[in-house]
């Protein structure tokens, strides 16, 4: 058996209603074979995630500890920001640590023509800086497109410390941003940095016709590195 362990945003909310193309989370026990732990990392909300609290590292190494601690054999979170703390946490723990669908960005980007583009699906476009591609070892950009979801009512609810929306409006949402996506030319893949489309990917990629990576593949690839117990 082998057991992922998610560290997780300390916000906390409700999705309503119902809607096929609308699935589990990244943390779902339904999308794994074995139950994963989690920890709720204390501080750790969205907004200060999103803009990149450095004091906050610290907090995501001592979780990291503890769900090893308390059997898992490899670590990812459910925001895809975190890629700021991927070597500190790499550095605490005796596991595999994935933290963000963010690193597998240089693979996509050798993976198709270098005449095409990566279009990258964030929760704040401003927020998706060069720092952050420079720790991945991009510098040339101009490859990348990046749309985000700031201004939504997604948005709202995600960096609510408690907040509540309906599927059919994150629907409506999701339409908006692949809509500014096709208007992009040259585009070859989407890259989802935020946790919430591994719910929506599906549609994504029905709708585009594109090949749609997001933090289950990051998981996938992680947890293939783990050997059976």
């Amino acid at each position: 058996m082998k057991t992922l362990g998610v560290l997780c945003l300390s916000n906390d909310g409700d999705y309503t209603g119902h809607n096929a193309d609308f699935g589990p989370g990244i943390a779902d026990p339904r999308r794994y074979e074995y139950p994963p732990v989690w920890r709720k990392v204390p501080g750790a909300w969205a907004n200060n995630i999103i803009s990149g609290d450095p004091a906050l590292e610290d907090r995501y190494v001592k979780a990291a500890q503890e769900l090893v601690r308390e059997g898992a054999d490899a670590i990812t979170c459910d925001c895809g920001f975190t890629v700021r703390y991927q070597q500190s946490i790499a550095a605490a723990v005796s596991v595999p640590v994935s933290t963000s669908s963010l690193l597998l960005l240089p693979t996509l980007l050798s993976g198709v023509p270098a005449s095409k583009k990566i279009a990258i699906l964030t929760a704040d476009s401003r927020c998706l800086e060069t720092g952050i591609f420079a720790t991945l070892g991009i510098t040339d950009l101009s490859r990348l497109v990046v749309e985000g979801l700031e201004g939504t009512a997604t948005y709202d609810y995600m960096l609510a410390e408690k907040g509540a929306i309906h599927v059919d409006d994150v629907l409506a949402d999701i339409d908006g941003i692949i809509a500014r996506v096709q208007k992009h030319e040259h585009v070859a893949a989407i890259l989802c940095e935020c946790t919430l489309f591994v719910r929506v990917s599906p549609s994504i990629r029905r709708v585009t016709g594109l090949s749609v990576y997001d933090a289950t593949n990051n998981v996938a690839l992680l947890m293939a590195s783990v050997g059976e117990k």
